[in-house]
């Protein structure tokens, strides 16, 4: 008689849905239809700047308030490396926000400048500035400027704290809410790009073409999971075209990401992309519903990643990394990496006033079993914010990772990779018995919230992990070898 199977816990579960997002298309565009178009392109052969009036006639107060916001920002891309920065100025203030665009990296950009309506104030002046070491040829679409005038935003007062914190840079410019696209003197018809709709603002905007993972104005849909099977998120029926099949092919065919397939009527996205553009997302998905949150799912979600770092650690013989590494060297951590980074965001180059500012990132992503150890990287809160759990080939152009790899000491070919730890997996298989009786039912682990328990969510997260690796298994089958319930 076959014995029964236990593991002290449920295997895993969907929580019930509480809460319902809304997520209702605010028009005809329901966020699964594609434009297929032409950037614009620069020749710049040295430094090059280009200026823009905004009238203050245009300024709108916003969030229930005085509060009105003056931006600029657009999506661009360059065959060198080059610095863009973008500026506001009003009253004789100037304000500004520098980016450092790698060579063949996409990027969003943006930057604003909030004034106050009772003050008297003058026309605001925006103004691009390109800082070259070499000739470079430019692209760039979606470029504009102005004052916003989101019905939205100008009658909520709660936006305004979803709009202006430390990580807003991560939703410039979809956040601007801008429909205009404005041409920089000097610009002609570049190469072939492609947006997908929003179903709520009900916009075109773009979405990578040369690297799915590196987001432009929505995220991705399915990452771990993938190929995102989900139609309406990775299926994208073409409505217009500006220029023939021909040349559409050829494209997807030579320059593309690979994960990207065109068949003449619509593409099909191998990881997908929310139906929402980011600003969206944060504003009308996430911002009412985050609050909605039970105390039980935020203690779970700090309970999975806290038992992944514990688990991570054990599992290759480490301890904490900061009481670890004063005990070591004398000196602090957090310190240590931020002097090592030479005090700013090693993705977007832009300083960090001091290390408590700092935000620490994994490098390899935590959810693939990488502790956090001397191989952090220093990063700003937006940036931080937008890799999340993406590999660092997702994240960064290939100088990039280069340089990453020889201030951190991971191997290139690790960090060049989508694997998860083998040093850690190996350890896992070997420590089954341990991780399913003591591990995960850890007492913290095993209580029930809202009829769902931690440990459930981190075995699938585990295992998840597993299944990316060459050598995936299954791990509760391994333990069930160990305990003699399956031969």
């Amino acid at each position: 008689m076959a014995k029964e199977k236990s593991y002290g816990f449920k295997t895993p579960v969907r929580r019930t849905t509480k809460n319902i997002s809304g997520n209702k298309v605010g028009g005809d565009l329901t966020g699964s239809e594609s434009e297929i178009i032409l950037a614009k392109r620069l020749h710049l052969e040295g430094n090059y700047s280009a200026e823009f009036l905004i009238p203050k006639s245009e300024a709108i107060g916003l969030f229930n308030s005085t509060i009105a916001i003056a931006a600029i920002g657009g999506y661009f891309i360059s065959n060198k490396n080059i610095e863009i920065v973008l500026s506001i100025t009003i009253n004789g203030i100037s304000t500004k926000s520098q980016y450092a665009l790698n060579k063949g990296h996409f990027e969003a950009i943006g930057h604003d400048f909030e004034v106050d309506l009772l003050t008297e104030f003058e026309n605001a002046n925006a103004k691009i500035e390109f800082i070259l070491t070499e000739p470079a040829i430019v692209e760039y679409t979606h470029f504009s400027k102005g004052f916003i005038s989101k019905e939205e935003l100008v009658l909520s007062e709660d936006a305004y704290k979803h709009y202006s914190n430390s990580k807003k840079r991560i939703c410039f410019p979809e956040q601007f809410y801008f429909n205009e696209n404005i041409l920089i003197n000097g610009s002609n018809k570049g190469s072939l790009i492609f947006t997908k709709s929003c179903n709520r603002c009900q916009r075109y905007l773009p979405i990578n073409p040369y690297n799915q993972r590196q987001q432009l104005a929505f995220s991705n849909h399915c990452t771990t999971k993938a190929p995102c099977t989900h139609n309406g998120f990775s299926i994208y029926e073409v409505i217009s075209k500006e220029v023939d099949d021909k040349i559409i092919l050829n494209s997807f065919t030579n320059e593309f990401d690979k994960g990207y397939l065109y068949n003449g009527n619509t593409i099909k996205s191998y990881f997908g992309h929310q139906l929402e553009c980011k600003a969206c997302k944060k504003f009308f998905v996430n911002a009412a519903l985050n609050h909605l949150r039970s105390s039980s799912q935020h203690r779970e979600d700090a309970l999975r990643r806290r038992a992944f770092e514990l688990l991570s650690c054990n599992l290759l013989g480490l301890k904490w990394v900061y009481h670890e590494f004063r005990e070591k060297t004398g000196l602090e951590f957090d310190k240590f990496i931020y002097d090592k980074f030479g005090k700013k965001c090693f993705k977007c180059d832009n300083p960090i006033a001091n290390a408590n500012e700092m935000h620490l990132d994994h490098t390899m992503p935590l959810s693939h079993l990488y502790p956090l150890d001397e191989t952090a990287t220093c990063l700003c809160a937006g940036c931080n914010l937008a890799k999340s759990d993406i590999f660092p080939v997702d994240f960064y152009p290939e100088e990039k990772l280069k340089t990453l790899s020889a201030i951190t000491g991971i191997p290139i070919e690790i960090i060049s990779s989508r694997t998860p730890n083998e040093k850690a997996l190996i350890k896992l298989k070997e420590n089954v018995k341990w991780v399913v009786e003591d591990f995960l039912t850890h007492p913290e682990y095993i209580k029930e919230r809202d009829g769902k328990i931690a440990a459930d969510s981190i075995l699938h997260s585990i295992q998840k992990a597993i299944n990316n690796s060459p050598n995936s298994y299954n791990l509760l089958e391994e333990y069930d070898k160990i305990k003699g319930l399956i031969s």
